[in-house]
């Protein structure tokens, strides 16, 4: 059954995520062979800088106290370094004057590649700090143009991951799964999510 609580950033929430994610099962430790490595941490949108801040604090203090090592990635920073690094941030900018929203959503979604840029930035990011467990961060800014299904699917990686997402988890009827960024319905943004609700843990 699903654990809830009103508040992410509530001391029962942060014990329980912090139980979960030290579990040697999940980490692959202690004799344990690793099930599942890709986690969903939904919140409320309304509660993002609660979850920056939990995400800070698991991350920095709760996880390590425990024996875990923690990486926080954000997609936003990735996005805004590979722009800087390609000199395309200046011209995405002269181009919001003259297209339309959808058209630079477009251009974003063809200048960030997940499987070109996303993927190995991410899977860089893991293997340069050794860490046990990763965070994935910044889902909210970098949609509609980033589309973390895709990103989740191409990710080959051997430790547990943990989309920290802004939106809801759903059990269909038919037994699927739905994954509503911003509390957006998924069928106007689509994708499948191969990742486990950390709360269902």
């Amino acid at each position: 059954m699903t654990k809830k609580f009103d508040n992410i950033a509530s001391a029962d929430c942060r014990e329980f995520i912090v139980s979960r994610l030290t579990d040697p099962a999940l980490l692959g430790r202690d004799g344990y062979l690793m099930r599942h490595n890709l986690y969903v941490l939904p919140y409320k949108p309304t509660q993002e800088a609660f979850a920056k801040d939990l995400i800070r604090v698991l991350a920095d203090t709760d996880l390590p106290a425990r024996g875990v090592k923690a990486e926080n990635i954000n997609l936003y920073d990735i996005v805004l370094s590979y722009l800087d690094e390609q000199d395309l941030w200046e011209p995405l900018c002269e181009a919001e004057v003259d297209n339309s929203r959808d058209e630079l959503i477009m251009m974003l979604q063809d200048t960030i590649s997940v499987s070109e840029v996303l993927k190995p930035a991410v899977e860089q990011a893991i293997k340069e700090s050794s860490c046990d467990i990763a965070f994935i961060t910044g889902v909210g800014e970098t949609f509609p143009y980033i589309r973390t299904h895709a990103l989740l699917s191409e990710l080959d990686v051997a430790i547990p991951v943990v989309l920290v997402f802004p939106g809801e988890y759903r059990q269909l009827s038919d037994g699927t799964t739905s994954l509503d960024i911003l509390n957006i319905p998924s069928g106007a943004n689509g994708g499948y999510y191969r990742a486990t609700n950390v709360f269902d843990l």
